[in-house]
């Protein structure tokens, strides 16, 4: 019988805190039920904080949505600033990530664990680069203050990523961003007719010279404006061949797609053209393979008749005519490009003739983000004492006297500002970025095309994620000649399109790998 209790008493012990006497002789059920009752109170905290967790991540996705429709139509009423609307999208912005990261870390916590991969490590690489370009700088507190909040962008891709925003989510964001783009737009046309409802609150002064001065709408300058519509241009020209849509919708996205393209034709932005042409070739590209023949057709003949409207709205806004109110001059525009005597190039290799000697002057980790500007007339300066007849000093002086905040190339400033390590480390995302897309689940056009994961599935999430690197390409091509990433309307939309991308390539291969477990299993049983 000891033997027998002594055997008991250890199994006992690890059960209740109650009398062993009471187990052994078969107690009268209170030690059963105050543990019943403890796994009650921790099931029901569990619950409450998976409650809490799906609020904070609808919260998040809330705050999203609210970032891409205010930030590009915020503007401070009757603020004097040197540029209003830039300064107080950067306010906001500031305030944005702010709000975003602790809504984050206080109810996206639960969020699934996992291992980061390439494109992940490098956004945290590249923020670890922009503070240790900070630390370093002789400016360090001035270069953290004008720049947390545009890494802090590049954070909130990551917590896009790890929330995994699901399909239904992506598409809100779409129409959101598509939405915002509108209000901008509209206001814009107003403004370019005559008809400037909000002069009161918003007394911005035009320069008469240039009609395209006339359509920058709430972003601040047409360069801003142009560059901005290109990118929602992609997100709306992307759904006009979006798969298994119909034509009445089809023809909705097209009208949305030529309002947006108006948008960019009458702010004269040279970049944005060629950001809208190479993200809409490579979604014409990568959507031909899945339409019918008959698809394929229309396709081609909407395409030739986009063109030829084009060229039509080119020639109408070259030329002194009743319909061009502003007497543009667009085509002239284009040709200035290879006119080395025109003040904006004479500008741009100002500027990164700039750039490269401060590259040569700072070549690890810059001068510090935001620290441009700071850099700009004392290079200049070093520049006109060592060859006064280079004509730096004329160059500088196509400014008027005006601050250059930017170098007028993402890829150029931030290798300026944050050397080497900040270019290396920001290069390296960006081929993350391509091999990961390139490297994606493979034969899926083949499923789209045989109908066996549904048209709802595959087909749509496969659109997405083509839809979100295109507008990616878009920026990242008019990086090269303007500074989408150090500006926060179309940082903020960059950095959210690439949390979107990686989203839609997790469930892309999710569900593709679905599918063949799904084939597999029901081969094995016949």
């Amino acid at each position: 019988m000891r033997r027998r209790r002594r055997q008991l008493a250890p199994d006992t012990e690890g059960v209740c805190t109650g009398s062993r006497k009471s187990v052994l002789s078969g107690g009268d059920g209170k030690c059963d039920a105050r543990e019943s009752e403890q796994v009650d109170l921790r099931l029901r905290w569990l619950g409450n904080s998976d409650q809490w967790s799906a609020y904070g991540r609808k919260l998040f996705v809330l705050s999203l949505l609210a970032g891409l429709l205010l930030l590009p139509n915020f503007v401070i009423p009757r603020v004097g600033t040197q540029n209003p609307a830039i300064h107080s999208k950067e306010l906001m912005s500031r305030f944005l990530v702010a709000w975003m990261a602790g809504v984050f870390f206080l109810g996206c916590w639960r969020t699934r664990k996992r291992d980061l991969h390439f494109v992940e490590l490098g956004i945290l690489g590249l923020v670890v680069a922009n503070l240790l370009s900070c630390l370093s700088s002789s400016h360090a507190v001035f270069c953290f203050g004008e720049s947390w909040h545009l890494w802090g962008f590049a954070l909130l891709a990551v917590a896009v990523a790890l929330v995994n925003i699901n399909l239904k989510e992506r598409q809100q964001i779409i129409l959101v961003a598509v939405g915002a783009a509108v209000i901008a737009a509209a206001y814009g046309f107003c403004v370019y007719w005559g008809f400037d409802f909000l002069r009161t609150y918003y007394p911005f002064a035009y320069a008469k010279g240039d009609a395209r001065n006339y359509v920058h709408s709430f972003l601040g300058n047409p360069e801003y404006f142009g560059s901005y519509m290109a990118a929602v241009g992609i997100l709306a020209f992307g759904h006009i061949l979006r798969p298994n849509s119909r034509w009445p919708v089809r023809a909705a996205w097209a009208i949305l797609c030529m309002f947006f393209l108006l948008a960019i034709v009458l702010s004269g932005t040279r970049s944005a053209f060629l950001a809208f042409a190479v993200g809409a070739g490579f979604l014409l590209k990568r959507t031909i393979a899945i339409l019918s023949p008959s698809h394929r057709r229309y396709a081609l003949l909407g395409l030739v008749g986009f063109l030829a409207l084009a060229t039509t709205v080119v020639a109408v806004l070259s030329f002194p005519n009743p319909l061009n109110v502003r007497r543009m001059r667009l085509a002239q525009r284009f040709v200035q490009v290879f006119d080395l005597t025109s003040p904006s190039v004479r500008e741009r290799i100002l500027f990164y003739t700039i750039s490269g000697r401060l590259i040569r002057e700072y070549p690890v980790l810059g001068v510090g983000p935001g620290a441009f500007k700071l850099y700009f007339y004392p290079t200049v300066e070093k520049l006109v004492e060592e060859d006064p007849r280079a004509g730096f000093r004329r160059f500088a002086e196509t400014l008027q006297g005006r601050i250059a905040e930017h170098a007028h190339n993402d890829y150029l400033e931030i290798w300026s500002e944050t050397g080497s390590v900040g270019i290396g480390v920001f290069l390296f995302l960006i081929a993350s970025l391509f091999v990961r897309y390139i490297k994606g689940p493979k034969n899926v056009t083949i499923l789209i095309k045989g109908d066996i994961a549904g048209p709802s599935d595959l087909a749509w999430v496969r659109f997405q994620r083509d839809l979100f690197f295109a507008t990616l390409l878009a920026i990242l091509v008019n990086g090269f000649f303007s500074f989408p990433l150090h500006l926060p309307v179309r940082a903020f939309l960059f950095w959210v399109c690439v949390g979107c991308f990686l989203a839609a390539d997790r469930e892309l291969r999710e569900r593709t790998l679905s599918v063949y477990q799904r084939s597999a299993s029901s081969l094995a049983s016949d």
